[in-house]
């Protein structure tokens, strides 16, 4: 991802601009956003839910990705999983549903559709987000979704190229978006 956001943006990125990082470490602080994989399995410490909140507040951005509806985890929907630990963090924000019309589907890329082909069965993917105060999106939660799947899936060409090019967007549109809001 960070040679598409190069090629396809001319913004500079080095290859360790990213690091894996512990919730619960102060380095999230170092990191403007954060890439969140499979949320609908978060069972967060005192610590990381504090650490959440301060990113949030401070200005960071977080794109959940990963996670389906379904009894999957034979208990709470994966969405409200991570809807309860945002609550937590961050208990003045709400998380709400998105659509194409949301500036952050038109920061780089002009996004006419977010319709994809569902990875997940037969569950069409939704997009959410949380704002502050000032209406910034900070926090998108591509939920019934696997854009980093779809990205992937570019190296592999195994998989319809459609799908994938609107998950390169739509990543590209929430990195450049972060860093401009």
């Amino acid at each position: 991802m960070l040679k598409l956001v190069h090629e396809l943006t001319g913004v500079r990125v080095t290859p360790n601009s990213y690091k894996i990082v512990q919730l619960e470490s102060a380095d999230i602080f170092k990191y403007p956003f954060l890439y969140l994989s499979e949320p609908g399995f978060l069972a967060l410490n005192e610590k990381e839910i504090a650490n959440l909140g301060e990113y949030i507040r401070r200005g960071g951005f977080i794109m959940a990705d990963d996670f389906r509806t379904g009894m999957y985890l034979r208990g709470p929907e994966e969405l409200e999983v991570l809807r309860y630990y945002l609550k937590k963090a961050v208990p003045e924000r709400e998380l709400v549903r998105l659509d194409v019309t949301h500036p952050v589907f038109h920061t780089f890329f002009d996004l006419d559709t977010l319709k994809m082909t569902p990875p997940y069965g037969d569950f069409a993917p939704q997009f959410w987000g949380m704002s502050d105060e000032h209406g910034n999106l900070q926090v998108i939660a591509n939920y019934n979704n696997d854009i980093g799947d779809f990205w992937k899936y570019l190296d592999e060409g195994d998989k319809p190229l459609q799908d994938s090019a609107r998950a390169t967007r739509l990543g590209i549109n929430y990195i450049i978006y972060a860093m401009t809001h």
